[in-house]
């Protein structure tokens, strides 16, 4: 009985001190850590259902994302993160316009575009840290980030009417707002304390276009959000 009364207490003293590592609420041994990033990224810029036409799709596209971290080491399971990227986002629209009443019927506009925007996004996380082993320390990420628009593009790739006089009826040639704001979040392994593999979601909380004055008569408003997956490597010092 004292054996395994010995027993219980020895693996219950194991898994305490296994919890006291994994979650370990010491002052860290750097206030401050650096990191640089680089990876690829998959995104997508909604529009209304309503907002162009009696049709829209948008669809995902690649990009490339670069960019710095600072960490405030507030305590061994806490970090805050602020950071700054340099991305590139893509991807491909179509639409179809509203029927335009012409002499000889109702007509229609079809359009197929691709779309391009390079931005800085500027992320501040809590991270929060957990030791797997000595050498692996999990994270999980969450807070505010804002994106400045450095460039906007939409390019046709075609245009077709059942009418050729109005192949110049563009049913959206709306371009990115110039300021996006929204929540990131993800995960991320650090590797004997220096590498890094990271994966993260971007959900923008505002409308994703800039308003579009028609003639001065009416605005059309896209509306529509940002979303990204972030997919990232590096290093910290």
């Amino acid at each position: 009985m004292k054996q395994i009364a010995s027993a219980i207490l020895f693996l219950l003293v194991a898994m305490n001190v296994a919890a006291a590592d994994f979650f370990c609420t010491e002052k860290s041994d750097d206030l401050f850590t650096f990191g640089v990033r680089a990876g690829v990224n998959t995104s997508n810029r909604t529009v209304n259902k309503d907002a162009a036409g009696s049709y829209n799709f948008q669809s995902w596209g690649t990009g490339f994302t670069a960019g710095v971290t600072a960490s405030l080491n507030v305590r061994d399971y806490l970090s805050i993160e602020p950071g700054l990227f340099f991305e590139s986002r893509s991807g491909h629209s179509s639409f179809t316009s509203d029927a335009i009443p012409t002499e000889s019927g109702l007509c229609y506009v079809t359009q197929s575009a691709h779309r391009h925007t390079y931005n800085l996004n500027i992320p501040v996380l809590a991270s929060f840290r957990f030791n797997v082993t000595k050498d692996v320390r999990w994270h999980v990420d969450f807070g505010p980030y804002v994106a400045f628009t450095l460039k906007s593009k939409l390019e046709n790739k075609e245009l077709l009417s059942t009418r050729p006089d109005l192949d110049n009826e563009v049913p959206f040639s709306a371009k990115a707002a110039p300021v996006d704001f929204g929540f990131k979040m993800g995960t991320a392994l650090e590797l004997y304390h220096r590498y890094y593999l990271g994966i993260h979601y971007e959900a923008g909380a505002v409308k994703a276009y800039r308003d579009q004055s028609l003639g001065g008569v009416m605005e059309r408003i896209y509306g529509g959000r940002t979303k990204a997956w972030n997919f990232t490597v590096g290093l910290n010092f």
